[in-house]
């Protein structure tokens, strides 16, 4: 299939269709509703039949391509007669993305699975749509740079590495909302990641809704919830291409896109999914949700480290304390394996340290001091404190807790040889 040079319209049913599709589009979600109009009547229409190469490897391009329906793979030629499937591509999903801002060739190929309805956007057509201010072309560009992570040497890192070598697993956890789990797993994720670059995932199981992508500045356009709809034969490629890359060096595995995906993740999955991960990262860190769920349970009950963040409230530390019960007495996580953050979200609270101390009679790994509004900044500007504000009380605590799980783990044997969820046998 060749790049089109068309300017269309069609019935007020199709361009509504259409508006509903780049509603949907992650790197438009910042155009305002007339531009997206704008560009509903600009796209055009193009069928791939089933076997089919939409675009080669190598070529020139200037088209960006829009699943209407259909499936695709998304694969590169790394010699000849050897290629690497790298994703896989449904409705609403798209690709050819770089072509819109760059005139490199393609980096990829991309073959229909299925016949395949597409709609196209040329760069031409953007540039005289979208105002060269728009906040939409700076999402393309972040875009751009996340996907040209080597994914390629992702897979064939996961088939190299021994399963003597699987993944350090770190579990945060906290019973109560509000308590900065999601802005600590980042940072620690991020920490983590400055010792081993490209060798630390982080994956969000903080559902319904995920925030990880979002307070990190990327723009997720797979999940895990996304691979369970694949073929088996089709899941590894799908579980890898769903993971972003960030910068600073760590990786991140968004669960869902959607609140409403949630259902689709389940124990089972999170399984599957972590037989390919733990082989393929030196460390993967877990950022679950409050709701104790059988994945919740499963995550915390076979992690090697689980850091539970602690507030200085009555009501955070008698969830607390009943929750490093159920690890004694129900789920048997030995007290050893339990890190304890104490985690300021205030300036002065009645509670302190030693009241945490005493009350769950287990000592603090860390105490976080009271930062002022610098989370909530770098959550809106998309900065990881670790990276941009390295003196920043978060930043420091995370750096602890980040020495203490690789200096932990560095010289440790390791007693799995994969990541098993489920409940074990007691």
């Amino acid at each position: 299939m060749s790049d089109n040079d068309h300017p269309t319209s069609g019935s007020p049913d199709e361009l509504r269709r259409r508006f509903q599709i780049l509603e949907r589009v992650a790197i438009f979600f910042t155009l305002p509703d007339n531009i997206l109009h704008a560009l509903s009547r600009r796209l055009a229409p193009a069928g791939a039949a089933k076997g089919s190469v939409i675009v080669h490897q190598g070529d020139p391009g200037d088209t960006m391509f829009i699943v209407e329906s259909g499936r695709c793979e998304v694969y590169v030629e790394e010699s000849p007669g050897h290629t690497i499937t790298i994703a896989l591509m449904g409705p609403d999903d798209f690709f050819g993305e770089m072509a819109l801002i760059s005139e490199e060739t393609r980096t990829a190929s991309v073959r229909a699975l299925e016949d395949c309805h597409l709609l196209t956007l040329d760069r031409k057509t953007l540039y005289e749509t979208v105002p060269a201010e728009s906040d939409a072309l700076i999402e393309l560009t972040k875009l751009v740079e996340q996907r040209k992570d080597t994914l390629p040497n992702l897979i064939a890192r996961a088939r190299m590495v021994a399963p003597e070598q699987a993944a350090s697993t770190v579990a945060i956890y906290s019973p109560k909302g509000g308590s900065g789990r999601t802005t600590i797993a980042v940072n620690l994720a991020a920490s983590l990641a400055k010792r081993f670059p490209g060798e630390v995932l982080l994956v969000d199981l903080a559902l319904p809704y995920n925030h990880a992508a979002l307070i990190s500045y990327l723009t997720p356009t797979g999940c895990l919830a996304a691979a369970s709809q694949v073929p088996p034969q089709n899941f590894e490629e799908a579980v890898l291409g769903a993971i972003l890359h960030h910068p600073g060096g760590m990786m991140l595995l968004p669960g869902v896109l959607r609140a409403e995906q949630a259902d689709l993740i389940t124990v089972d999955l999170v399984n599957r999914a972590m037989g390919i991960l733990v082989n393929a990262f030196r460390y993967i860190v877990f950022d679950l949700g409050v709701a104790f769920t059988d994945i919740v349970i499963s995550v915390l009950d076979h992690s090697q480290r689980v850091l539970v963040i602690v507030t200085p409230e009555l009501s955070s530390l008698k969830d607390v304390g009943e929750l490093l019960n159920i690890f004694t007495n129900v789920l048997n996580i030995v007290p050893g394996r339990v890190i304890l953050a104490l985690n300021n979200k205030v300036p002065k609270s009645v509670v302190g340290k030693e009241d945490v101390v005493r009350t769950l009679k287990q000592e603090l790994a860390v105490e976080i001091d009271f930062d002022g509004t610098k989370p909530d900044e770098a959550a809106v500007k998309g900065e990881i404190l670790v990276l941009t504000d390295p003196k920043s009380t978060i930043a420091r605590g995370v750096e602890q807790l980040a020495q203490m799980i690789a200096g932990s783990t560095a010289t440790e044997q390791k007693e799995k040889k994969g990541f098993k969820l489920g409940r074990a046998g007691r």
